[in-house]
């Protein structure tokens, strides 16, 4: 039996440009993983339109696997860094070093 299983995407809602056949657009991350994610705001797009995906000073190229009304689902290129996904699940404000400050923490008596 060979069954194939998508990876976990971790939800987010993160603002993003996407550069699309048509120009660039305002859209929400809605989830992510290394493979791939799905966004909401992207108009005029059909399966299998090339797409850059413009966040934290990188650009992340995919393909639309599907459309519909105006959420679209992508699949990266290339797997998206480790570090980048992490940052995108956590969203921009809280980067990795915050997020393992010990800033907010008090020593237990």
């Amino acid at each position: 039996m060979n069954q194939q299983f998508r990876r976990h995407r971790y939800p987010a809602a993160l603002p993003v440009v996407v550069t699309t056949p048509t120009g660039r657009q305002s859209a929400v991350l809605i989830d992510v993983n290394q493979g791939g994610a799905r966004l909401e705001g992207v108009k005029n797009v059909m399966r299998g339109d090339r797409i850059t995906l413009h966040v934290l000073n990188e650009q992340v190229a995919g393909t639309i696997r599907w459309a519909s009304a105006h959420r679209i689902g992508v699949a990266f290129v290339m797997p998206a860094r480790p570090a980048l996904v992490d940052v995108l699940r956590q969203g921009v404000g809280r980067s990795i070093a915050a997020r393992f400050s010990s800033a907010s923490l008090r020593e237990m008596r």
